[in-house]
């Protein structure tokens, strides 16, 4: 549940400043929802995906750079 395509569709049709904003905005909104014991987002099999997509956020709010999918651990 990346929401790096999300990130990069925003900032070429809307702007950089938009879609920071409205990343600070869901950011917020998947936050109360995940701290929400009713809302599905606070679920085992739905609450990483939730705060993974919430760090994303707010490291693109904070610093405009669209992040890297993690890299696989190989050992």
């Amino acid at each position: 549940m990346s929401e790096r395509i999300r990130l990069a569709t925003l900032s070429a049709r809307d702007g950089l400043d938009v879609a920071k904003q409205w990343a600070q905005r869901a950011a917020s909104l998947y936050r109360l929802s995940v701290g929400e014991p009713t809302h599905y987002a606070s679920q085992p099999d739905w609450k990483p995906l939730f705060e993974q997509s919430i760090r994303e956020l707010v490291a693109f709010a904070e610093t405009g750079v669209i992040s890297l999918p993690p890299t696989p651990n190989r050992n």
